[in-house]
């Protein structure tokens, strides 16, 4: 059902485009006289379409259109006015108004924009499916990438002055990730590496992807993120370094309006603090049964890991990353780990992925520690969230457990960066 808010403070106005809306399907309506009304509608109730009247009392059609673009930015905004001029159009279309319609109202043309209008926004509304997505983490955003080739010095400060003169994306500490991503840049292009930066983004997210770091260890990255960022969402795949930034819209009032997808990784970010007794009393009884498996599937994997490290073969591996992929499959479950699931998962295929010419290698010994160490956090994480519930905040771990899964990844990089060189912020 589509939700069409009519803004005039003419009573007939209203009444002939109710009139004209009748003769779609799956509409309904509500009314306000003036901007004030307007708003205050839109701050309550979800509207899809908004056709505003610009001349009004109290607060008029201009104002009410940029405050509601602030508030409800999935509003679609059709400007209706009895003024044909050029400056009355850039100066509604300037405030946010998606198209320009003149009054009297020509009932052909109405019903034929608003049916493009509806199919717009039902459009909007499904689900997207992107099966060229670059980014690792969803293939829901648009049909759409910014791409940056990175060559020299003045390639990667084309790339910051992008984001100083397009205010495009609306995303937390966007400002801290760009200096960031400049500063591997830079370090990418003084070891004489070429390569790209990839943008996709949807409406809870944006994804930044630099698509080489070169020799740029991935434990070094992680640290480094870590100590810039320390709530960063990332990952590390086939040398692509992807972030993940959650978008919000503030209001004057500091109230963060989001959906439940950037809910949840608010969550995930420690903006909001769950306990584990608060945890496990909204999560879903079905699931208990698969939570209390875990802790069977953790000696099934140490029994797996030493028995590797006895034989370290790439089957013997292969044998603990199933046992492996059955923990994974249970926190996946878990929408609240959702990011420390998908670091497992990499954990995982990157495990897989090992020769046996490199588990012939003397890091293996020291993959298996690592390995035990990862599992003895997880198994403390477990306890102290599903059994005792002692945890105040269920993501104390996460950082760690994510940082672990980057240093065992980092186990067999090639190349380090040398001891005193450093990567160069703002």
């Amino acid at each position: 059902m589509v939700q069409v808010l009519i803004v005039d403070d003419n009573d007939n106005n209203r009444l002939t485009i109710d009139l004209l809306l009748e003769s779609l399907d799956n509409i309904e309506t509500c009314e306000a006289a003036d901007g004030k009304e307007a708003v205050e509608l839109c701050k309550t109730k979800k509207i899809d379409l908004v056709f505003m009247d610009i001349m009004m009392p109290i607060m008029d059609g201009i104002e009410a259109t940029k405050i509601i673009n602030e508030i409800s930015p999935s509003s679609m905004i059709i400007a209706l006015s009895a003024l044909d001029d050029k400056e009355s159009k850039q100066t509604m279309l300037i405030s946010g108004a998606q198209d320009y319609l003149t009054k009297p109202i020509d009932s052909d043309l109405f019903i034929q924009r608003t049916k493009n209008y509806i199919n717009i926004i039902n459009l909007r509304q499904n689900q997207i499916d992107n099966q060229d997505a670059s980014n690792p983490f969803t293939t829901s955003v648009y049909d759409r990438k910014i791409t940056f080739f990175m060559k020299n010095e003045e390639s990667i400060v084309q790339f910051w002055d992008f984001f100083l003169q397009h205010n495009i994306y609306n995303c937390m500490d966007l400002s801290d990730y760009i200096r960031i991503v400049y500063g591997f840049s830079r370090w990418l292009i003084k070891d004489n590496v070429q390569f790209t930066i990839d943008v996709e983004s949807n409406e809870s997210n944006v994804y930044i992807m630099i698509n080489d770091i070169g020799s740029l260890k991935k434990g070094t990255i992680n640290n480094i993120i870590h100590k810039y960022i320390p709530n960063a969402l990332f990952t590390i795949q086939d040398k692509t370094l992807t972030f993940k930034l959650l978008q919000i819209q503030t209001v004057e009032n500091e109230t963060l309006y989001v959906n439940d997808e950037a809910k949840n990784i608010l969550s995930k970010t420690h903006i909001n603090n769950i306990s584990a007794e608060e945890f496990i009393e909204n999560t879903a009884i079905s699931i208990l049964p698969k939570i209390d498996s875990l802790e069977n599937i953790e000696f099934e994997l140490d029994t797996a890991f030493i028995a590797f490290e006895l034989n370290p073969t790439k089957d013997m591996l292969h044998k603990a990353c199933i046992i492996f992929d059955e923990y994974h499959d249970v926190l996946e479950l878990l929408v609240e780990f959702e990011h420390l699931a998908f670091a497992i998962k990499s954990l995982i295929s990157f495990l897989d992925s090992l020769d046996d010419e490199k588990l012939q290698s003397d890091k293996v010994k020291n993959l298996v520690s690592l390995l035990l160490l990862f599992l003895n956090d997880l198994s403390s994480w477990r306890e102290n969230i599903f059994t005792k519930q002692e945890a105040l905040d269920v993501h104390y771990l996460d950082a760690s457990l994510l940082s672990s899964c980057i240093q065992i990844e980092a186990l067999f990089d090639e190349k380090d960066i040398e001891e005193g060189d450093d990567l160069e912020f703002f």
